[in-house]
């Protein structure tokens, strides 16, 4: 398996999973639906707080969006353009440091935790790893 390959296909997998998890609450904030919190127990505040909206809009589905965007990317890598990585990471970046500034507002400001938006973070955090340390865009072959 190329190195192109590998790097798509793992950069895939992890949008792909980021899109499951934004579109859930998405979907359930569309729907007024409480989502399940199984782990932190704070999803219901988190969601529902005026952090979770930007114009009225749940951040959630900015982030199926960068997700999405992700995923194409990681697609055209594929598909033999690796230049294509660049602008994903050039997406990744500013969304890693809004991810800080969000998990700064669960842990400071609300005190509490949202399972989901936790596996969004990890997520976005190890995006961004993956594009710092495997440099994807200069060897890509």
């Amino acid at each position: 398996m190329s190195k192109r390959l590998l790097l798509g296909g793992v950069l895939v997998g992890l949008a792909f999973v980021g899109m499951i998890d934004s579109s859930y609450v998405g979907l359930s904030s569309l729907q007024g639906f409480v989502v399940p919190c199984e782990i932190a127990g704070g999803c219901e505040q988190v969601l529902n707080s005026p952090y979770s909206r930007i114009s009225g809009v749940s951040i959630a589905w900015i982030g199926f969006v960068f997700y999405g965007w992700v995923t194409t990317c990681a697609i055209l890598t594929v598909f033999g353009f690796p230049r294509w990585l660049q602008f994903s990471l050039g997406a990744n970046i500013p969304a890693f440091a809004f991810t800080l500034y969000l998990l700064y507002v669960q842990a400071f400001v609300l005190r509490a935790f949202c399972d989901y938006c936790l596996l969004s973070a990890l997520l976005v955090t190890l995006i961004l790893g993956f594009h710092l340390f495997a440099k994807p865009w200069k060897s890509a072959s």
